[in-house]
């Protein structure tokens, strides 16, 4: 399993396979400015398996558009939106495959699917604790990447201060602790 000792090493990972199919590239993003990133349509696709790790893409309709036409190797303004949900979940799917071949994890992908702010926050509302990565370039993307642990977790014991959500970057770097 490899050591993801940051989330530039996260990004890079996802880069090295956005950059070939729709030449974008991933940077971690600034913790705080995880707001901007909530104002447009957010797509979940979830891996189960030894853990629940989830991938998240956040854009607007320009982002939709680029992306797709980036994709496809069509103008942004001739796609439609069936043409930009393919993309979406063309792209998660990569995304979700390298992580999880990277970690080493049996996962199994699941649908992409909308979701609401509203429903991760039923899950413990802890997604500050995720890794969040932005795309560099004409398309404005936002990744999420984050585990959600069994809400039976020793009744919370083993949680700590962080709640549900538990950063990848300490769940699978070796000798990382939780925050005090």
């Amino acid at each position: 399993m490899p050591n993801f000792a940051d989330a530039d090493d996260l990004a890079k990972l996802v880069s090295s396979v956005t950059e070939t199919m729709c030449a974008t590239t991933f940077v971690p993003s600034d913790p705080l400015a995880r707001g901007e990133s909530l104002c447009g349509r957010m797509i979940l696709l979830p891996m189960h398996g030894e853990r629940q790790v989830n991938v998240l893409l956040a854009c607007d309709g320009g982002g939709r558009r680029a992306l797709a036409g980036a994709f496809f190797g069509m103008p942004p303004n001739e796609t439609t939106e069936d043409v930009a949900e393919d993309a979406i979940r063309e792209l998660l799917n990569m995304v979700a495959g390298q992580v999880s071949r990277a970690l080493g994890l049996d996962l199994t992908l699941g649908l992409p699917r909308v979701a609401t702010l509203a429903e991760l926050g039923q899950n413990g509302g802890q997604i500050q604790d995720g890794v969040l990565l932005r795309s560099k370039g004409r398309i404005d993307l936002r990744l999420w990447i984050f585990e959600v642990l069994p809400s039976n977790v020793s009744e919370q014991k083993n949680v700590g201060k962080a709640g549900l959500f538990k950063s990848l970057l300490r769940v699978f770097t070796p000798g990382a602790s939780e925050p005090s």
